[in-house]
This record gives C-alpha cells, structure tokens and sequence, in this order.
C-alpha cells in the first residue's frame, strides 16, 4: 500500500511538471499588445510595418476561420525580420496555424538564400512558439529579446 501511495504521488507530480512543458496555456493574451511589445522591444534593422491580417494569414497560407486574432509586422523585403503574434480559433486549429508560420519560413528561406544570404541566419532560428491556443513567430536578430518579451507576457 506505501508503495502504491509513493508511486502515485510521484507519477502525479511528473505529470504536473510536463504539463507546465507542454506549452499548453488558459492565458488569455491581447495578441495585438503582444506583437506591439516585441515590435516596440527587439531591436530591428528594417523599418516594420503592420500588414492587414487576411493578407498575411494570405501570405501563410492560413484560412481567417482557423483565427480568432492576431497582429502581423513585416518588413521592407530587404530583411526577413517579422512578428506574428496568432490566436486559433481553436485548439484543433493551432497545427494549422504553426504549420501556416513554419512553411511562411521555409518560403523566406528559400528566397533569402538566393538574394540575401546575410537574413539567413534570422530565418535558420527563428523564434516560434506555441503556447495554448497562440502561436507566436519572431524573426529578428536577436532571439533572447523576443523570448524575455514573450515569457514575460505569458507569466504575468
């Protein structure tokens, strides 16, 4: 009986700790305020712009009914930089979402490659995160800026 009570309090605290690494979230967060802190925060060689958001979720390939909100900056093509801070309409669409982001990069990749080799690094690593239902992308230079804003917003 002692061994089955310590096996279940230990299996219930491991479950706790990779519940709190599964990047699930009930947080509710202003996307909008959000990718306003990393544009405001990170520092950026291009002069971003916001671009409307059917033409991005466009762009990535993402239908509007898989969106509940968002906020998207892009820059000016002669950098990869972008922010994109998405909310799914539902957890059933947060795959959609990353994967609409992630080929966005793979896209960028390929014609960075080929006319601005220097972005290349930006696009190899860039930051994409999901947690809940959002799914966040930062491409920018320096990563721990957009990861500290990122963490910071979800924690508070």
């Amino acid at each position: 009986m002692k061994k089955n009570l310590k096996l279940t309090i230990i299996l219930t605290f491991v479950v706790m700790l990779l519940a709190g690494c599964g990047g699930a979230t009930n947080k509710v967060i202003d996307t909008a305020a959000l990718a306003d802190d990393l544009y405001s925060g990170v520092t950026w060689k291009d002069q971003l712009g916001e671009i409307d958001l059917n033409k991005a979720l466009t762009l990535y390939g993402i239908s509007s009914d898989a969106v509940a909100s968002g906020k998207v900056y892009m820059g000016t093509n002669a950098t990869a930089e972008e922010i994109a801070v998405l909310e799914a309409a539902s957890a059933e669409q947060v795959t959609v979402l990353k994967d609409g982001v992630e080929a966005r990069v793979e896209a960028q990749l390929a014609s960075f490659q080929s006319y601005n080799a220097a972005e290349v690094p930006k696009l190899e690593n860039p930051v994409i995160i999901t947690k809940g239902n959002y799914v966040i992308l930062c491409v920018c230079d320096n990563n721990t800026e957009a990861q500290e804003i990122i963490d910071a917003c979800f924690a508070e």
